[in-house]
């Protein structure tokens, strides 16, 4: 399953707004249980000034902008990028790694 990493961004006059977001997203999602899309899974959230990454695990990036229609502050600046673990190394680490390499031989 791919994992994402989505980078919201939110100007501080927009920090009560961003903050009322994350409160329903949280409430809806993790306390009153509202199902994701089926694939979808919420694995972290680290917050900065003026913004905050989430990490998911999602059939694609198209489903996961799906979920953030109704949170138009964390929607409107996001960006969200594939990625893969790379240290310690996982299984997709290393095939990507060897694709990458077989790529460069047959050049």
């Amino acid at each position: 399953m791919p994992m994402y990493i989505i980078t919201h961004k939110w100007n501080p006059e927009e920090g009560i707004a961003a903050t009322k977001e994350a409160a329903r997203f949280f409430e809806s999602f993790l306390v009153e249980g509202v199902d994701l899309p089926k694939g979808v899974e919420f694995l972290a959230s680290y917050n900065f000034a003026y913004g905050s990454y989430t990490i998911w695990n999602a059939p694609n990036k198209e489903i996961l902008e799906s979920i953030m229609e109704d949170f138009p502050v964390f929607k409107k600046r996001a960006e969200t990028v594939e990625v893969t673990q790379s240290y310690p190394p996982t299984t997709e680490y290393v095939v990507r790694i060897w694709k990458m390499v077989i790529s460069l031989a047959d050049k």
